[in-house]
């Protein structure tokens, strides 16, 4: 399997999309159905909140073996890898997110224990599914034994249906079926490993050369793998989406409106400027071109006719509300102040990301659809160490990155929209950040379904 990503081999120092290379190995509590993208038993058998929501109690699976001899998987072990994620030094994308929300993680037996929480959070068993990471099933005896993972003693012991063989850092990552019969599935291949190739061609090149048997290809490439024979596969549910995401708008104090905006003078803080935006782009056009016409339409950027909350208007509205129309976007940008003297100028950023294939001629794309609206477009392009910093300053204040993320509506929400910690997400706004503390505050799933409805309206009329 060839894929583009390269991570370390510590947890805690893993994030979305680079901790896909480890999930053969690594299993979580909680499963995702993989047709329905309801949450399903997996490591864990059963939860339920108590105390009023300020405390979560799971019970785990017995008898799960860790790879390699590695004893059983006890509460304990859950407990290390809960404590990895929460150390100050993680740079992992949750890790602020269980510091906040997590007091203690107590052990009740082994197969049981109990996370009391700082705050009430109806969000916690969703951030220990698969739907996220952080909170993979890891064995402490295989860190007590090695040390920190590295390539030479092999990541910490897991309980998935494959473990872990070799690997060599920047280049490749190899597995072998357990030898014994998996509680959940049983792999149909004795071993596999991913290739880390940064470039498409490249991937294309080994793909048809017979040295991998599964690539990510954008949709400029596909065709040629098809016409060898190659088939192309697609998830069963609604899990993943694309968007572009908006870096401007930060509230000085979250806690004090009253002490405004990092960077009030930001066109992109005009609701007229991202409607504008918005409807300059032509997303069916963009489905046909990268996606092969598969992509589903994000009629609402958080929420999907899946999850809770739907509102069937949304898309209804769509057309009128967000569709492509040039001239409107034309005359939106007018009313907003801006002219052929004195045009509306914004950036883009060209990123490869591994789980987009051709997201760099997608933003390119996307360039021009905004230069025929007017649009004075500026395409840069910058090393990561160098994005992470100016987005842990706050520096950028008129700029768009592509993002490729699970459709999760929570941390949608809560990572990309909002000032709950951890902060510098790209878009702010207090009236957002109460509806979601509400929704974060509430456990009852019909009173939750109806506020996920009034934050997906709220959402709508914004165009964020």
């Amino acid at each position: 399997m060839a894929h583009a990503a390269r991570a370390l081999l510590e947890v805690r120092h893993m994030a979305e999309p680079y901790n896909l290379m480890i999930r053969p190995m690594h299993e979580y509590l909680v499963d995702v159905n993989e047709k329905t993208g309801k949450l399903e038993p997996g490591l864990a058998t059963e939860w339920a909140y108590e105390n009023n929501g300020n405390q979560v109690r799971l019970k785990l699976r017995p008898n799960v073996p860790f790879h390699k001899n590695g004893g059983t998987m006890t509460a304990d072990d859950v407990k290390f890898g809960w404590e990895q994620v929460t150390l100050p030094d993680s740079l992992q994308g949750q890790g602020p997110y269980w510091r906040r929300v997590t007091k203690s993680f107590d052990v009740v037996s082994d197969t049981e224990f109990v996370m009391k929480l700082n705050t009430v959070d109806s969000n916690i068993v969703t951030a220990m599914s698969e739907e996220q990471s952080g909170i993979e099933v890891q064995s402490r005896a295989s860190f007590d034994k090695n040390g920190p993972a590295t390539y030479k003693t092999g990541p910490y012991n897991g309980t998935g249906p494959y473990q872990w063989q070799d690997g060599v850092d920047g280049q490749f990552v190899r597995y072998e079926r357990v030898p014994y019969q998996h509680w959940r599935a049983q792999p149909a291949f004795p071993e596999f490993e991913y290739r880390h190739m940064k470039e498409p061609s490249t991937r294309l090149a080994a793909l048809l050369a017979g040295e991998v048997q599964l690539a990510d290809l954008p949709q400029d490439l596909r065709g040629q793998a098809t016409a060898r024979g190659y088939k192309a596969l697609a998830g069963k549910a609604s899990s993943f989406r694309v968007f572009l995401r908006h870096f401007c708008c930060y509230l000085n104090d979250p806690n004090d409106q009253a002490k405004g905006w990092m960077h009030p003078n930001s066109p992109l803080m005009d609701v007229r400027v991202r409607k504008a935006l918005s409807k300059a782009i032509d997303r069916n056009e963009l489905n046909k071109a990268f996606f092969n016409g598969k992509g589903e339409t994000m009629y609402n950027f958080h929420l999907h006719p899946t999850r809770p909350g739907w509102n069937p208007d949304w898309e209804k509205n769509f057309k009128s509300e967000y569709g492509y129309d040039l001239n409107a976007a034309k005359q939106l940008l007018q009313e907003a102040g801006y002219s052929a003297a004195k045009p509306l100028k914004t950036s883009l950023h060209i990123q490869n990301l591994p789980n987009v294939p051709g997201a760099p001629d997608i933003i390119e794309s996307i360039a021009q659809y905004w230069r025929a609206a007017g649009v004075d477009v500026a395409l840069l392009q910058e090393d990561n160490n160098e994005i992470l910093t100016k987005q842990r300053a706050f520096a950028y204040q008129n700029d768009f990155f592509i993002v490729g993320t699970s459709s999760g509506q929570n941390i949608g929400s809560n990572a990309y929209f909002s000032s709950i910690p951890p902060r510098n997400t790209g878009m702010e706004d207090p009236t957002g950040d109460a509806l979601l503390q509400k929704i974060n505050d509430e456990l009852d799933e019909k009173k939750q379904a109806e506020m996920w409805k009034q934050y997906g309206d709220w959402v709508y009329q914004q165009h964020y």
